[in-house]
């Protein structure tokens, strides 16, 4: 007879489970956690972007020609799209269509797919722009002038349509090289930072995140740190100033917040709007995505990734594909 003692030797011990190895946290998993724990405002060592986001538009001069509100046509048009109806006019043909990729593009699988393969799926010739999406501005400026001066050469047109900082991309290639803009037809800015980016501003002024930003960036993504500087409003606010933005070449703008549970950018949502007190997207404020002079649609549902990554089932409103066929016929209809 086995005695009780025996039987609690072959027992395993439950009380004291072996840990699970633990394993070390990515760099977008600290970069997360740090925004998480940046303590508010009032306690706030420094302004941070305090007072900076919609620079653009109190700015004096002719830097802020008025914006058009496009935002029920776009929803009319969107409508359509989702009920299968035929919304690009028929001079859509006529074109070729350059897709930028935004920062850490080349690193997001599915990004910018739905976008390009809606755009194939209706015939039209698509050219995703090789640029470095964590490069510097100006490298990619010069990869977008070569792809213009290749359309120019072979009499083609050219809509330019951009996600994030592929937006700003599109809109520094035509203010710097005023010569190539008889070969764009239309520009499409999607969600892009172009007055700059609160985020941006905030990871390079503040030295944790200076110093993550500075170790991750070549690190995990062989890019360069001063290409998030670039987005930062000081930045911004000196190439603008420089090379503004001309305002004869039809621009649709896209500018979007949300603050939901169901945003997997929720956190950053959280941090703006408790930090700053404003409205975003999870990376750029609304404000600071609209173009002066052009044809602006403003969404308060819609997060950073939703224009350029479909989303899990019943997280969000909006398909890429919807929005970047809506978007180009809007474009389209402008002269």
């Amino acid at each position: 007879m086995t005695r009780r003692s025996d039987l609690e030797d072959l027992l395993p011990l439950t009380s004291t489970p072996t840990p699970a190895p633990s394993r070390a946290p990515t760099a977008i998993a600290r970069l997360t956690r740090g925004l998480r724990g940046l303590p508010a405002a009032p306690r706030w060592w420094g302004p941070g972007s305090g007072g900076l986001a919609g620079w653009l538009h109190r700015e004096p001069g002719g830097l802020t020609p008025p914006t058009v509100d496009l935002t029920p046509r776009f929803r009319a048009l969107l409508h359509r799209v989702r009920e299968g109806e035929p919304v690009l006019p028929a001079e859509a043909r006529d074109h070729q269509y350059v897709v930028v990729r935004g920062m850490l593009g080349d690193e997001m699988p599915g990004y910018l797919l739905d976008n390009v393969q809606r755009l194939e799926g209706r015939g039209l010739s698509v050219r995703e722009a090789d640029v470095d999406t964590e490069g510097l501005l100006l490298s990619n400026v010069a990869v977008l002038r070569e792809v213009l001066l290749d359309a120019r050469h072979f009499g083609r047109s050219v809509v330019l349509v951009g996600h994030s900082k592929g937006g700003v991309e599109c809109t520094a290639v035509l203010a710097m090289h005023p010569e190539l803009r008889p070969v764009v037809r239309a520009v499409v800015s999607l969600q892009a930072p172009y007055a700059g980016s609160a985020l941006a501003h905030d990871l390079a002024t503040t030295p944790e995140m200076r110093r993550l930003i500075d170790f991750a960036f070549p690190l995990l993504f062989h890019g360069v740190s001063r290409s998030v500087d670039e987005l930062a409003y000081p930045q911004r606010m000196a190439f603008i100033r420089q090379y503004p933005y001309p305002t004869d070449i039809p621009t649709v703008a896209l500018a979007t917040s949300r603050l939901s549970r169901l945003s997997t950018l929720y956190p950053l949502q959280r941090y703006f709007q408790e930090r700053y007190g404003q409205a975003s997207d999870g990376l750029v404020m609304p404000l600071d995505a609209e173009i002066p002079g052009s044809g602006v649609v403003r969404l308060d549902d819609m997060d950073h990734s939703e224009a350029a990554l479909r989303a899990l089932p019943g997280l969000g409103r909006y398909h890429p594909g919807d929005v970047t066929e809506a978007m180009v016929a809007l474009a389209l209809e402008a002269r």
